[in-house]
């Protein structure tokens, strides 16, 4: 049974979403994945070289067909049309409601394939610019076969919208855990990197420098928290707008000689940081829209033994589960992200059994193989319950006056 992917974005971008996608679906049997992207961002054509999966590289024009006009409308769906007979397509996958939602859509109207659609957090709650997105990203999700989606507060926000429940899948985020384990040496090797003693303890970041990951709430812990571990140091990993605003926030709150900011770091690495630290703290919080969906760090953090702290916000209540592999506190309050550090800094037993808990929890149940096979699960389930149309083949001009007719009404 073959799938199409069809995602606005994709690797080699660095992104939550992209990495999901990209994590799930190169895992299928080879030759069991066709994906269509308009992404050129990086090195894509080396990219696409080295990975398994067949993968187009589109127009951006032709993800917004809707807005082409009806000429371009008709042209990118016989495209898509020849594309799933061609490639014997039996279920599309989206990578999101708008616009790759549209595109699976229209194949399921005018084809008769089924699609499913993938749901994370900020596309949910974002206001739409007009009448006309939002009639049709209700259109979207309403029409899809299945809605997947990788948290509990994701899914609340769907079936807000008026989504069946039924129709909404949970599928959680995994953990490479041939990569992420306890390594001892790699970790030592990473505190030297930066000068650091073995007496110093280090809490750690790893996300993008964006308002929504708390970096300013930890730094402004940080006073508070060198008071009762004066040896205390905070590593920052990661790159984004925020930086210079955080170098400065640093210098006001009189620690910038104990927050190091990292920077970018090779993936190769990740494990290295945080097998590196004491304690992973990234108190996320919203900011209008913006609002963590998951927060897979803290999985890779728990599966390295690392006990983590959260912001009690988002999907992260999913990723964190509260008193038993770390800490979900209040994101707004320096005072609750000292308190929290100070209680893991200052107890390595406590630290140390969270940090096997939360280790035994990922491997209980965040493998990517875990997600892999339930997608596939899925994919069979909705390929065997759908009745696709039958279009003759025979009677060309007919099809093409019928989809003419359809694409005048979009």
């Amino acid at each position: 049974m073959k799938s199409l992917l069809i995602t606005s974005t994709f690797p080699p971008r660095v992104g939550g979403r992209e990495f999901y996608l990209h994590s799930i679906f190169s895992r299928f049997p080879p030759g069991d994945v066709v994906v269509m992207t308009h992404d050129r961002e990086g090195d894509w054509q080396a990219f696409d070289q080295q990975s398994a999966l067949r993968t187009f590289r589109m127009k951006q024009t032709d993800f917004y067909w809707y807005f082409r006009g009806r000429r371009a409308r008709f042209s990118w769906s016989v495209f898509l049309g020849s594309l799933c007979l061609r490639e014997r397509i039996s279920v599309v996958h989206c990578g999101v409601v708008l616009p790759d939602g549209m595109s699976g859509w229209l194949l399921k109207r005018v084809f008769g394939k089924p699609y499913i659609v993938y749901t994370y957090a900020k596309e949910i709650q974002e206001l739409l610019p007009t009448e006309w997105h939002w009639r049709n990203f209700q259109r979207t999700l309403q029409e899809a076969d299945r809605i997947v989606t990788i948290s509990n507060y994701t899914k609340d926000k769907l079936v807000k919208l008026g989504v069946d429940p039924t129709r909404i899948v949970m599928i959680y985020p995994g953990v490479d855990l041939g990569v992420f384990h306890p390594d001892p040496a790699a970790g030592q090797a990473a505190r030297l990197r930066h000068g650091l003693s073995d007496e110093q303890l280090v809490l750690l970041t790893v996300a993008r420098l964006v308002p929504r990951k708390g970096h300013d709430k930890v730094i402004e812990a940080l006073p508070a928290i060198l008071e009762r571990v004066p040896d205390v140091v905070y590593l920052i990993v990661g790159t984004g707008p925020g930086v210079d605003c955080l170098r400065t926030h640093a210098q006001e709150k009189g620690v910038a000689d104990r927050v190091i900011f990292v920077g970018q770091v090779p993936d190769e690495d990740l494990p290295a940081y945080y097998n590196a630290a004491d304690v992973f703290i990234m108190p996320n919080r919203e900011e209008g829209t913006d609002v963590e969906g998951f927060g897979i760090v803290f999985l890779e953090a728990n599966a390295c033994a690392k006990p983590v702290i959260g912001g009690r916000s988002g999907g992260t209540v999913d990723a964190v589960a509260d008193g038993e592999t770390g800490y979900l506190v209040d994101p707004f309050s320096p005072e609750a992200v000292a308190e929290a550090a100070v209680h893991l800094l200052t107890d390595p037993a406590l630290a140390r059994r969270m940090g096997e808990r939360g280790q035994k929890r990922v491997q209980q149940g965040f493998s990517w193989d875990r997600a892999v096979r339930q997608v596939r699960e899925l994919t069979i389930e909705v390929a065997a319950a759908a009745k696709e149309e039958r279009v003759t083949l025979a009677h060309p001009a007919r099809l093409a006056h019928s989809l003419g007719l359809f694409l005048q009404r979009l």
